[in-house]
């Protein structure tokens, strides 16, 4: 069961306005700014394919937020020292827990969290990390240069607390701690998909009896300026400047900012402890695409296999189901391989649910793509409305004309219940580079004890059944096995272009307060089949 819930989007602190926003059916996508970008956008702008530029500059950003640093377990000085990726976690963690009722409650102590982030650098890691750079290149060129050689920063570096630079796995420590939370954290990055993986492993957490209580959420919080030129490199921006989800016109995504938290009880506890539920989630799958396409392209088998193995865990009928919040990114070749997708599956059981995507208002997440999805869609079974999929003027067709623009909404329209003696019922599905797939399956709120997973089951005992390992030097089980039988360690000297020079340059090494390159554990000579 869900019972707390935050949201910060382009536009919105709250869900009251979140969803206000898409019942008005408004765009919160803007232009970049010279304070969003670190610089004048206009200096880093040029045309698709240019090298070392950005062709697009629209974008879903978080404008107008201040961070409150207190009520925290950790000094309010601290966080009010760290970036904008770190306020924004915490921010939708105190306010979920606030909203649930937990916030600074003894039900903590069995509470845990997982966060999907991307280890992208953030403005603040590359104040940290951008002088050691310029440093190592300033260096390079003078001496291939034979002259004094400077290179023009383009942002000023500021003095920033080195945790910022722990971009990863970091935050989610950090909101364990500043909530004081007893059970287990960690981050996980299942690129855009990860907002629902997480959702997903928080419900084992729950169903195994690990916690009580979990914290599930992402946060898409890197530096605009290195997403912009990641995405002009795969060309994953309209060229036409149209992102609009299911549209004939779109040729791409916009990109986007933001942060959801969710608070997960198991059913029983939550409906025995008076708790205002959300939505049920009944279940879900998280799926990989395997071989078979590139990296950054969508796979029908694996999002189907994901939407057979949800049902199935949900012990839902795909029939039943009204409505499927879509990842629906605008890529011209993403909306259809998940059109035929969707085809695939829904069409055995004869079920036409309406679809929609929250992606036209907010731009694409990333990392937290689908906490906006999950909250609408939320929302929407309470509430008993499905908000518009707006910009959408020539609707997007399945291969075989199953899917069309009939079962996608341009206006608000009541919750069409496909079967009356079930619950409304929805889909929400997110789809990530490197084939990441996860669909869950949300149910109205309802007080009435599930059959389902309601009693948590300890997990049982796994058989470790195949072993490999390469440590250092140690290349196999058998070399790691003789290392500790004899006291060894596999530390050596730095590899030869490990570093590539860097540790050659007094300087720079002084600036790490380095007399040498460290020793450590380096894998060389590493060959695979």
């Amino acid at each position: 069961a869900v019972v707390g819930i935050a949201n910060l989007s382009p536009g919105s602190q709250a869900p009251a306005t979140f969803w206000q926003q898409l019942l008005e059916q408004q765009d919160c996508r803007t232009k970049a700014t010279a304070k969003q970008m670190g610089v004048d956008p206009a200096k880093y702008t040029g045309k698709k394919g240019d090298t070392d530029k950005f062709y697009c500059v629209h974008g879903g950003f978080i404008n107008d937020f201040t961070f409150d640093p207190s009520g925290f377990k950790l000094d309010s000085d601290y966080l009010a020292g760290l970036d904008d990726l770190n306020q924004w976690a915490l921010h939708v963690t105190k306010t979920a827990l606030n909203d649930a009722g937990y916030w600074g409650s003894d039900a903590l102590d069995n509470c845990g969290v997982i966060l999907g982030n991307l280890s992208f650098p953030t403005k603040s890691s590359n104040h940290l990390f951008m002088p050691l750079y310029h440093s190592v290149v300033d260096n390079a060129l003078k001496q291939l240069l034979h002259r004094d050689f400077e290179l023009t920063h383009y942002t000023q570096h500021q003095a920033v607390h080195p945790d910022n630079g722990l971009v990863a796995g970091y935050p989610a420590a950090l909101l364990a701690q500043a909530a004081g939370l007893g059970g287990s954290h960690f981050a996980l990055d299942a690129a855009c998909a990860s907002s629902c993986y997480s959702v997903k492993l928080a419900c084992d957490y729950l169903h195994t009896g690990k916690s009580d209580m979990m914290l599930a959420g992402a946060v898409s919080g890197s530096d605009p300026m290195f997403v912009n030129m990641g995405f002009s490199i795969f060309q994953a921006y309209p060229g036409n400047n149209i992102h609009a989800p299911f549209d004939k016109n779109s040729q791409g995504l916009f990109a986007g900012e933001g942060a959801g938290m969710m608070v997960l009880k198991r059913h029983s506890d939550a409906v025995r402890d008076g708790d205002h539920i959300y939505a049920i989630i009944k279940g879900g799958a998280l799926t990989n695409d395997g071989k078979g396409e590139f990296v950054l392209s969508p796979n029908t088998k694996g999002q189907v296999l994901a939407y057979e193995r949800a049902y199935d865990n949900a012990g839902v009928n795909p029939a039943d189901v009204d409505y499927v919040e879509c990842h629906a990114t605008g890529t011209p070749k993403g909306d259809n391989v998940e059109l035929r997708s969707m085809e695939t599956f829904f069409s055995r059981s004869g079920n036409k649910p309406l679809l929609g995507s929250v992606k036209s208002n907010l731009g694409h997440l990333l990392t937290a793509a689908g906490m906006p999805g999950m909250t609408k869609a939320m929302l929407a079974l309470d509430k008993g409305v499905i908000p518009a999929t707006i910009n959408l003027n020539e609707p997007l067709q399945s291969k075989n004309g199953y899917f069309t623009g009939t079962q996608m909404p341009i206006d608000t329209v009541a919750w069409p219940k496909t079967n009356s003696s079930t619950p409304r019922t929805a889909g929400v599905s997110v789809f990530g580079f490197g084939g990441s797939n996860a669909h869950l399956v949300l149910q109205q709120a309802t007080n009435e004890l599930q059959t389902s997973f309601e009693q948590a089951k300890p997990a049982e005992p796994l058989a470790i059944i195949g072993m490999d390992a390469h440590f250092g030097h140690a290349s196999n089980l058998s070399e790691f096995k003789n290392l500790l039988t004899n006291n060894g360690n596999t530390f050596r000297e730095l590899p030869t272009k490990r570093w590539k020079g860097i540790e050659t340059s007094q300087q720079v090494m002084a600036s790490l307060q380095l007399p040498k390159a460290p020793k450590g554990g380096y894998v060389e000579d590493f060959d695979i089949d």
